[in-house]
């Protein structure tokens, strides 16, 4: 499954113009944020007036994010973005299992060191708030945290993880409307480890936070059984957003301050 998981196996389109790789940008935001709605269909010429972005660099993003697995082109329609199934959220979890302990193999030195306890200690003091913008922010922060780990192991569990990474906020994205939001873990303890090169307590860290991964998307998925099996046009926002909150994504709708408006946020900060 993940040999096309991705930011990421078809090889990606050398060298993205600057119009590509703002289309890419701005896709993987709405495809990660389930702004676009995982199973839906959509045409190019729907993306460039959405977004107002150039057809050229529109078609050049998508067959990025094909090769990350993101959307995948619909012959004679256009492109669907990928479906969030009971069967793909069994599959993503199972390959975070296999593949993410290659971090505990990781040897750091004292700059790398550093930068991982600023990470941590901030990743500690947004622990347990609920606003939109520090959720935001612990999650960024914690996946500086796991790049700069990713930074040290070869090039093909590099880039695995980093889809794996952008297939699970995705879900996240998607099940947590309506749900209590999911926490972004503490490091600490794992960095512990890693300074001690206690590959054994870095593994059970690491696989301590994709069971707690786990158990969030299960519990989500029980609530909402139907959410996983529905076709994508009878997904809707509504079924799952806190009551009072307008749906995401319709031109012009008023709407509540939300985690997907911090996201936007971060992204055009970014």
């Amino acid at each position: 499954m993940y040999d096309q998981s991705s930011p990421f196996a078809s090889p990606q389109p050398p060298g993205p113009t600057a119009k590509s790789a703002m289309a890419i940008q701005v896709l993987r935001h709405a495809i990660l944020s389930c702004e676009l709605t995982p199973g839906g269909a959509f045409s190019e010429i729907e993306i460039e007036t959405r977004y107002r972005l150039a057809r050229a660099g529109i078609r050049s993003a998508l067959q990025a994010l094909a090769a990350e697995g993101l959307v995948t082109p619909v012959p004679r329609q256009g492109w669907r973005t990928r479906p969030i199934t009971g069967v793909f959220i069994s599959d993503l979890i199972a390959a975070r299992r296999h593949i993410e302990p290659a971090l505990a193999h990781v040897k750091m030195g004292p700059a790398e060191c550093e930068r991982l306890q600023t990470l941590a200690a901030l990743a500690t003091t947004l622990a347990g708030r609920r606003d939109p913008q520090a959720i935001v922010t612990a999650r960024v922060t914690d996946r500086q945290f796991l790049a700069l780990l990713a930074d040290r192991v070869d090039g093909f569990h590099k880039k695995w993880l980093h889809e794996l990474w952008d297939h699970s906020q995705r879900v996240l994205n998607f099940l947590e409307r309506g749900e209590a939001q999911y926490q972004s873990p503490s490091r600490e303890d794992l960095l512990i480890a890693l300074k001690a090169s206690d590959v054994t307590g870095a593994t059970e860290q690491i696989s301590r936070e994709v069971v707690r991964f786990e158990t969030y998307v299960t519990r989500a998925w029980l609530r909402h059984p139907d959410v996983l099996s529905a076709p994508a046009h009878q997904r809707t926002a509504r079924r799952y957003r806190p009551q009072g909150q307008a749906s995401q994504g319709a031109p012009g709708e008023q709407r509540s301050p939300s985690i997907h408006d911090a996201q936007a946020r971060q992204l055009k900060e970014n």
